[in-house]
């Protein structure tokens, strides 16, 4: 795993940045090629003590993007609960790969340069009259089944995503319903 390591509201320590990529090391042997890695790790003034760090790790699959985000009371434990999560999505990936019996399809090449997210923090948020608007994220929308949106939602782990529907040619957003069935948001 190429993985890089960038630090926000606290300095990197050497054993830190090795525990890292101990840990994360152990992702590899479930893939069969290095993957591009980035592991952002910060500390948040929260009220929860077991809440203070957060580890989050993007990986880049050639097929689709695994992303997971933990808290912990310390780094450590912050990045063992993200490696967790991580080692499950890859799992749950690489079975729907089998299940399916085939190799990569067209679809599941293009989302490798597809879902590259850009985030900015804007320096001063948009105030709205409930709260404000405080991360804005951006990523290129393409066309997609229903079912290959609803596979995409759920490797990211979001309750909702938008795509372009290829049957139809517009936007929708699929998302998850509490009774873990999944809805279609069509406009008019």
């Amino acid at each position: 795993m190429k993985l890089t390591i960038t630090a926000k509201n606290l300095t990197l320590n050497p054993d830190v940045e090795k525990y890292a990529q101990r840990r994360l090391s152990r992702l590899d042997r479930r893939l069969r090629h290095s993957v591009p890695a980035r592991l952002v790790i910060r500390r948040e003034d929260t009220r929860r003590r077991d809440e203070r760090f957060v580890a989050e790790v993007t990986a880049d699959l050639k097929g689709a993007i695994l992303r997971g985000e933990e808290r912990g009371a310390s780094l450590e434990a912050a990045i063992d609960k993200v490696t967790d999560v991580l080692d499950r999505q890859i799992r749950r990936y690489k079975t729907r790969r089998k299940r399916r019996g085939k190799g990569l399809s067209e679809f599941e090449d293009r989302l490798a340069g597809m879902f590259n997210e850009v985030e900015s923090e804007e320096e001063s948020p948009e105030v709205l009259s409930d709260g404000r608007v405080v991360r804005e994220k951006r990523h290129p929308v393409t066309r997609m089944t229903v079912e290959e949106a609803v596979a995409q939602m759920d490797l990211l782990g979001h309750d909702f995503y938008l795509f372009l529907n290829a049957e139809t040619g517009a936007s929708n957003v699929v998302y998850r319903r509490h009774d873990g069935d999944y809805g279609l948001i069509v406009p008019q």
